[in-house]
């Protein structure tokens, strides 16, 4: 389990990254949760992280 701690409200975040394909939840007032299985592959993270340093680059 991984938190995102944001300096905004999450809620525009959270939606971004739902357009992205990339689901997560909020967990605190700015904190957005991320969740994967343990299962997860490399490949799938590395996919997270582009999707997640996309939306970072769109919100300012």
């Amino acid at each position: 389990m991984i938190g995102i701690q944001l300096y905004k409200d999450q809620t525009e975040f959270i939606k971004k990254l739902m357009n992205n394909q990339l689901l997560t939840i909020r967990a605190a007032e700015n904190v957005v949760r991320i969740l994967p299985p343990l299962n997860v592959k490399k490949k799938e993270i590395d996919l997270a992280i582009k999707i997640i340093e996309k939306v970072c680059s769109q919100i300012k």
